[in-house]
């Protein structure tokens, strides 16, 4: 077909809002994929692309010739899937984002593992606290815990977190040990950031106790978190097997063991497109049927 390359480039691009995530998306550079839009633009004699500030957007024209092209590339993926072998070897590149010490500790290890059964595929994992754009930065999915804020996204539920409240025993020496839920509100309690609001929520058999929180120590980093905990900083509430270690070798202990405290979900997030690599929905697969075994669910 005319024009192959330049469409299937310029679909990418309005996809993406941007020639270097476009860029990225493809594993090609950055200066092939502008001339590639400028072969594309001075074919068809019209402008298809301008620049914002923050994106790149499709003109009219642009925008009407995006929606034919995306209708046909989705339609030719979808024919190219239906005639492999469902077994096939995934291939290419597939790139991860996630969040601190689930990221660092477990979601690494799973791709470690996922690479290990295919050889042939190159995997990037990148660890930030920042909430990435997957579209605009070329990434094929992301993990992320709490309560999901990107609608647009597609979103699989891979694991609940299992939250425990502890400190040092330091702390509890010198400040004491609160003894029932309310009594937190005349302690220092470390606060996550990331958490959706600084309410710390109970459950004993069919009650719930709720309490709200102004803690003078912030953070939107888990290990930030644990190192104020560790130094006697304050009470911190936070997934048990991001504390296990801590908790074994008596920097930490645990209060409230009678109580169930609210998890935090752990979603898959991807790009809501028609077609699902094989790449993608094989390792969307294999973490949840591994989690659990990945962090030592049960164990500690």
């Amino acid at each position: 077909m005319k024009h192959w390359d330049q469409l299937h480039t310029f679909v990418h691009v309005v996809e993406s809002g941007g020639f270097s995530s476009a860029a990225a998306r493809l594993g090609v550079s950055k200066s092939l994929v502008s001339k590639r839009i400028s072969s594309l633009e001075q074919s068809l004699g019209t402008q298809l692309l301008f620049r914002t500030t923050r994106r790149i957007h499709p003109t009219d024209a642009g925008q009407n010739l995006f929606h034919k092209c995306e209708h046909l590339f989705s339609s030719l993926e979808e024919a190219e899937q239906s005639v492999r072998n469902l077994e096939d070897a995934p291939r290419g590149h597939l790139r991860i984002v996630c969040t601190d010490i689930l990221g660092e500790r477990y979601i690494s290890l799973a791709a470690v593992r996922f690479g290990q059964i295919y050889p042939e595929l190159k995997i990037d994992v990148h660890v930030t606290s920042r909430i990435v754009d997957l579209v605009a930065e070329g990434y094929d999915l992301a993990i992320r815990y709490g309560r999901l804020t990107d609608s647009s996204l597609k979103a699989r539920k891979v694991y609940e977190l299992p939250h425990v409240v502890a400190a040092a025993p330091a702390y509890f020496e010198k400040h004491g040990r609160p003894r029932r839920i309310e009594d937190l509100s005349r302690h220092s309690c470390l606060v996550a950031t990331f958490d959706p609001c600084a309410t710390w929520r109970f459950r004993q058999a069919r009650k719930t106790v709720s309490i709200d929180l102004d803690g003078n120590w912030r953070s939107n980093n888990a290990s930030a978190l644990i190192t104020a905990a560790v130094e006697g900083l304050g009470i911190c509430r936070l997934p048990e097997l991001y504390l296990r270690d801590h908790l074994e070798a008596g920097r930490l202990e645990r209060i409230f063991d009678r109580y169930q405290y609210e998890g935090f979900p752990v979603w898959l997030v991807y790009p809501n497109t028609r077609y699902v690599s094989a790449k993608v929905r094989l390792f969307i697969d294999f973490l949840c049927e591994n989690i659990e075994n990945l962090t030592g669910a049960g164990t500690g």
